[in-house]
């Protein structure tokens, strides 16, 4: 637990970003705060800051061995019940925000996938009704098992944590407004584009979007944000990707995916490690072999990559593809109980295509978009 960060005033400057600037809680709102107890310092100051606005704050503290347990022990008919309390909250919350505050970001490796699937399934609706009724929050809380993972000391990933945030700065809520800011203005040029290509040694694939609505995230959802994204036509994706960086998911590790998609869907699927679970996940359902967002990573306070995808997606110079899931903003139609973000690099010998002009060339915007980019 990063105790030397207990009243370092760049926490204050996190609950305040997350609750006035990313949810907008407002006062008589019911939140609840849920997260792993390491992260206690970040939820207190929530908690806190939750009550400074006149909302009715709830502590869900848990432990992260509970999974774990979970799935090795739960009987089929446990995996698949959907508890009705779980369902009378999500009707009866306002805001959700989570810290995520993993001790052993492995604990799920050794679980069978197919009961992972199971309850990913089952609880499809619950976390629909969560997603589209619930304004929520999440973010990640520096731990040594991050730490580890990200191969940093505890203190050089906090300070990481502290720069994507913006919360060296005085005024983290005035430069969040301005990352919004500028894309948005992404977001009015790219109107209108029918097609993304993805192109570099590894990588050759076109993603159809016409019709679709290109996004932006600023916070609203995760912290730290920065992303520009869209939900591909679900048969309009074809051509092939090595991804440059391994894949995570539920504490699964998969190395060197390289997908094949022909008319929108994964027709060939490898991997040099934990293939069986790509695999898996892939046969989740229809949806889970389709691609449910490109986003385009716009952070470039985040600096390296940490094995963590709330900061990994973000990267600036990188995409991320999601099989299964699509974001109803975007206008996507893919439907599955997955939505699995893998990342891939841009920063060297790339380009990401806006139908036939350059958009992004070795990691950075170009021509008039980066024009745009760099005008306030």
């Amino acid at each position: 637990m990063l105790n030397y960060y207990d009243q370092d005033p760049r926490l204050l400057r996190w609950a305040e970003v997350i609750v006035d600037f990313c949810t907008e809680v407002k006062a008589g709102e019911r939140v609840e705060i849920t997260g792993e107890i390491p992260g206690q310092p970040l939820m207190l100051a929530l908690y806190r800051r939750c009550l400074d606005k006149g909302a009715f704050p709830i502590l869900k503290p848990s432990f992260g061995e509970a999974a774990e347990i979970f799935y090795r022990s739960a009987s089929n008919v446990q995996l698949k019940d959907v508890s009705p309390i779980a369902l009378f909250e999500a009707k009866n919350t306002d805001v959700s925000l989570h810290v995520m505050a993993e001790t052993n970001t492995r604990n799920l490796t050794g679980v069978d996938p197919a009961k992972v699937s199971c309850v990913r399934k089952a609880r499809q609706e619950l976390q629909r009704l969560k997603k589209e009724r619930v304004r929520w929050n999440v973010t990640s809380f520096p731990t040594y098992a991050y730490a580890q993972d990200a191969g940093m000391s505890l203190r050089e990933l906090a300070e990481l944590v502290f720069s994507s945030g913006f919360l060296n700065d005085p005024d983290p809520l005035g430069q969040w407004r301005s990352l919004r800011k500028k894309q948005q203005k992404m977001t009015r040029l790219l109107s209108g584009v029918k097609m993304f290509r993805v192109e570099n040694d590894e990588c050759d694939l076109s993603l159809g979007v016409e019709g679709r609505r290109i996004c932006e995230s600023s916070g609203a959802v995760n912290m730290p944000d920065g992303e520009v994204y869209t939900g591909p036509v679900e048969t309009d994706v074809n051509g092939h990707i090595h991804f440059s960086f391994p894949g995570y998911y539920m504490g699964q590790i998969v190395e060197g995916i390289r997908l094949e998609f022909k008319n929108g869907k994964v027709v060939s699927a490898k991997a040099d490690s934990n293939e069986a679970f790509l695999l898996e996940m892939l046969d989740t359902d229809d949806g889970a072999k389709r691609i449910g967002e490109l986003g385009i990573g716009t952070n470039w306070g985040v600096t390296r990559f940490t094995k963590n995808l709330l900061f990994d997606e973000k990267m600036g110079g990188t995409i991320h593809l999601a099989l299964g899931d699509s974001y109803r903003e975007t206008l996507g139609k893919n439907r599955s109980a997955i939505h699995w973000d893998i990342l891939h690099d841009l920063r060297q010998n790339s380009r990401l295509y806006a139908d036939s002009e350059v958009l992004i060339e070795n990691g950075y915007f170009v021509g008039r978009f980066a024009d745009a980019w760099n005008t306030d």
